[in-house]
């Protein structure tokens, strides 16, 4: 009856995770932010060009499908 009332469809859309799921969420967002960091601590106390800037997208590619 009510499924269209934009209340009761942000409760229905904002759904709890189990703790675990959430931990482990938290958990591999820290370990992301701090291989960035030091990504970018590496860079910058090195030569200029010696560590290549990769993006993100392409550092989850192991191989290219012909």
């Amino acid at each position: 009856k009510f499924q269209y009332h934009p209340k009761i469809r942000r409760i229905a859309q904002h759904r709890h995770l189990p703790k675990s799921i959430y931990c482990q969420i938290k958990e591999q967002r820290i370990m992301r932010e701090a291989r960035r960091r030091k990504e970018l601590n590496r860079r910058k106390h090195s030569k200029p060009g010696s560590v290549p800037l990769v993006s993100e997208r392409k550092k989850h590619i192991v191989a290219v499908v012909k």
